[in-house]
């Protein structure tokens, strides 16, 4: 809708907005056009991914350049992730330390799906992990598999690319309850 217009006007080269201000006010909006439309928010999509990955390493002081010590410190800056991409609000926390670690302590009262959504990751984690096991020393110690920030790229794509579709599901989910609780003999019309 229009409050995204603000968002894409802040992001979008201007003269893909012009271009498209042009076309829709001539209402005709090619194929050609979406695409450089559809391929414009993708890149966005991704850019933002990248700036939220950048944020959660600052914000626990990590860097980018070295490889993380360990499964803690992938934890950490996943769900710290996860945690600004899902819940916006708590990128203000991100100098504060012991605000950031509380909020991550509390996501999930702060967002009811938080447990399953981290779930849904692990589960992703460990499909790119099988899908990589061609590729790795199936010898090496490593205590992070996602500890290079190449990797922990490769992931956070994977999971943006994927989120809306386990959103979809668990929406779908939500939408059969509620017709189940519906199909309930009750009289006062309320579910």
């Amino acid at each position: 809708g229009s409050s995204s217009t603000p968002l894409l006007k802040s992001k979008m080269s201007s003269l893909i907005i012009e271009m498209l201000e042009e076309h829709v006010a001539h209402k005709r909006l090619g194929l050609g056009e979406l695409a450089v439309l559809a391929a414009t928010v993708e890149d966005l999509v991704h850019s933002e991914a990248m700036e939220l990955l950048t944020m959660a390493y600052e914000a626990h002081n990590l860097s980018m350049q070295e490889a993380l010590q360990n499964e803690v410190q992938e934890d950490l800056v996943i769900r710290t992730f996860m945690l600004f991409y899902t819940m916006p609000w708590s990128q203000k926390a991100r100098k504060n330390s012991s605000s950031l670690h509380a909020q991550l302590q509390s996501a999930h009262e702060d967002n009811p799906d938080w447990n399953t959504t981290m779930l849904w990751v692990e589960d992703l984690k460990g499909a790119i992990r099988y899908q990589g096991r061609a590729e790795d020393n199936p010898f090496s110690k490593r205590s992070a598999y996602f500890g290079t920030y190449p990797l922990m790229s490769h992931l956070v794509e994977q999971v943006v690319n994927g989120f809306g579709t386990y959103q979809d599901i668990q929406c779908r989910q939500l939408k059969n309850v509620m017709l189940d609780l519906e199909g309930l003999d009750r009289d006062d019309g309320r579910v």
